[in-house]
């Protein structure tokens, strides 16, 4: 075995423990943060359970055909008295 071989095995060797170091550096610092994704995934599901239990037990809604649909009130305009000024006309 010659040293070329030795060393390039080494250097192999070197590079894949610091690739793994790396990625476990990264697992590390993403940790609070998959955490609080759980978290998240955790409390949505809560809220899913309390909506279902909150809509399967609530009373049967009001008939929609039972209320009428509120109308505005009607506006009267009145006409303006002619002798409420003079009356401006557009330049032609």
């Amino acid at each position: 075995m010659s040293m070329v071989s030795l060393l390039a095995s080494l250097v192999m060797a070197g590079a894949g423990c610091l690739a793994f170091a790396a990625i476990a550096v990264t697992v590390r610092a993403q940790l609070p943060a998959a955490r609080r994704l759980l978290a998240d995934s955790r409390a949505l599901a809560a809220d899913r359970e309390f909506l279902v239990q909150i809509t399967a037990t609530s009373a049967p809604a009001a008939a929609r055909a039972a209320t009428r649909p509120r109308r505005a009130p009607v506006r009267i305009v009145r006409p303006v008295p002619a002798s409420a000024g003079p009356r401006l006309r557009a330049a032609a």
